[in-house]
């Protein structure tokens, strides 16, 4: 079955989704940035012990991840403003809904994904 262009209700759809997770994820990188920074916790040693460097560096790899995120539904909301969502980059042919129901900032069809993937890109 051949992937078809979305429908302008899709994507409202997938636009509503978008702004939700962003949303979310602009909530958890307050968080993070308060836990990488030990801004959340108070600590009346003057030394952090080795499992407090270990949280903080694990929130700082969650936030990198995150502002990652952040920065690709960005830049999905920007695709569909420009009337270019559901596309892929690689091969141009519409992606499934399917896969832009499960990431739906996906920039490419499941097979040029892979594709990629695999190529180390």
């Amino acid at each position: 079955m051949t992937a078809r262009k979305p429908t302008a209700n899709d994507i409202k759809q997938f636009e509503s989704a978008l702004r939700h997770m962003l949303n979310i994820l602009n909530g958890d990188i307050e968080n993070l940035e308060n836990d990488a920074l030990g801004n959340g916790a108070s600590n009346s040693k003057s030394t952090v012990d080795e499992g407090d460097a270990y949280m903080q560096e694990f929130s700082l790899e969650l936030l990198e991840r995150d502002e990652s995120t952040v920065r690709e539904i960005m830049e999905a909301l920007e695709r569909i403003e420009n009337g270019e969502f559901g596309r892929c980059e690689s091969c141009e042919k519409w992606i499934r809904k399917e896969r832009l129901r499960a990431v739906p900032y996906a920039r490419n069809c499941i097979d040029c994904q892979r594709s990629q993937e695999s190529n180390g890109s």
